[in-house]
């Protein structure tokens, strides 16, 4: 199977829905991949980088499409992508199609096979699969940092020959995937932290982390 990676379009989007670590893997299981070029820039990663991986890049979206068999992208395609897709194929991304039933009757109708990433049950068996969680993750890492470029203090506790600067207090609230990245992060930049959630089951995890549960 030939899969192929789009590039994507949304403004502001960086992600790319394939890395060459994951090139590497499909070729070991005899598939084949190719990249529409300049689909990795905005994650920093060149085009040399997917072919020194074993893809082959493609000029344009159009050929991508005709070429591949599966067709890997982050963000749900638009309606008119999807209306140009040529029938019989597969697609893999964020899809939502709970808010986007328009863009599933298309792809019903060109008899288009669609995994929808968001839709996956959060189980163990699928964890590797576990796209909502991973993004999560980051979400509570960045959140936090981005709370310490606009605090006009010192996340840290700091002693100095002028005096003692107090640690910044941090209140998180939810204590689900990305809220305890966000606890842990907050931590390791030396905040005082305290956690809300309507769950008391996350307590203990809460505290493990060196939060106070509130």
């Amino acid at each position: 199977m030939r899969f192929g990676v789009f590039k994507e379009l949304s403004p502001g989007e960086t992600r790319v829905a394939l890395v060459p670590d994951a090139v590497k893997l499909l070729l070991k299981k005899k598939h084949a991949v190719s990249v529409e070029s300049g689909a990795g820039l905005a994650a920093s990663i060149p085009d040399a980088e997917f072919v020194a991986a074993g893809a082959q890049v493609v000029p344009d979206a159009a050929q991508l499409a005709a070429s591949a068999d599966c067709l890997l992208k982050v963000h749900a395609v638009s309606k008119e992508e999807a209306g140009a897709m040529p029938e019989g194929k597969s697609l893999i991304g964020f899809l939502a199609p709970l808010r986007n039933p328009e863009l599933v009757e298309i792809l019903a109708r060109r008899r288009i096979t669609s995994f929808s990433l968001d839709a996956i049950p959060r189980i163990s068996r699928a964890q590797s699969m576990d796209t909502l969680s991973s993004m999560a993750t980051i979400a509570g890492y960045k959140a936090v940092l981005l709370a310490a470029n606009h605090l006009p203090k010192f996340f840290p506790m700091l002693t100095t020959a002028a005096g003692t600067i107090r640690p910044s207090q941090c209140l998180i609230l939810g204590a689900g995937v990305a809220g305890l990245q966000a606890i842990a992060t907050a931590r390791r930049l030396g905040a005082v932290v305290e956690a809300f959630d309507v769950r008391p089951a996350v307590k203990e995890q809460v505290k493990s982390l060196g939060a106070a549960f509130i």
